[in-house]
């Protein structure tokens, strides 16, 4: 029987990549945002987010079939789905907007979306790097820079949610820009949860 070659290292390193794709759309649609473009915007994200879909469950099936893996089988799975997780957080955030009705942008969203962008980029380059993770350096910076931007995004995020429910008593307003608020951050969340589980991969293999 020939020897399967799964690469999931590769298979990782595509997932973050729509990731990327999926954060460079919301900063640009937070950055240049109108409101009467929310349903092609919708459109935009989804299909990214199918694409990203297919690529999980490439991984699955690879998995469920194969017992040798380069890294703990477990591990595989966690940050598959994290990452998984992650696309379509970054897809919630457009989904509040149609969701809540909500047609001018909230004070800090696009500057929190510049920041999860950051955050994903750098998990995007983490994941590039987890091939290398017996020879961890670089890896174990690109941890740390993950987790720098997350607690920048935490910062970020109080602030905005301070100011929001100081600014306005528009309720419909107040869900759904909290929402946004939340979501964003939400996202650095689980680049962070990410990179968790790469810190373990390192942790056990060094």
């Amino acid at each position: 029987m020939a020897k399967k070659n799964n690469d999931y290292f590769k298979l990782i390193e595509q997932q973050t990549s729509y990731c990327l794709e999926a954060s460079n759309l919301l900063e640009e649609i937070l950055c240049k945002f109108n409101a009467d473009n929310i349903q092609a915007y919708r459109t935009q994200m989804h299909e990214i987010e199918h694409a990203a879909d297919r690529v999980h469950h490439d991984i699955l099936n690879k998995l469920s079939t194969e017992f040798i893996t380069p890294i703990d089988q477990e591990d595989i799975l966690r940050l598959a789905q994290i990452i998984d997780d992650i696309t379509d957080a970054l897809d919630e955030v457009v989904l509040d907007f149609y969701m809540y009705h909500i047609d001018r942008i909230p004070e800090k969203a696009a500057e929190l979306s510049k920041i999860v962008n950051s955050c994903v980029s750098a998990l995007h380059d983490a994941a590039s790097e987890l091939k290398n993770f017996k020879k961890p350096d670089t890896l174990r910076t690109l941890v740390i820079k993950v987790n720098d931007i997350e607690s920048a995004a935490d910062v970020i995020h109080i602030e905005a949610i301070h100011a929001l429910f100081g600014s306005t008593t528009d309720g419909r307003m107040l869900v759904g820009s909290k929402e946004i608020y939340d979501s964003l951050e939400n996202c650095c969340d689980l680049c962070e949860h990410a990179t968790d589980v790469i810190e373990q991969v390192i942790i056990k293999n060094t």
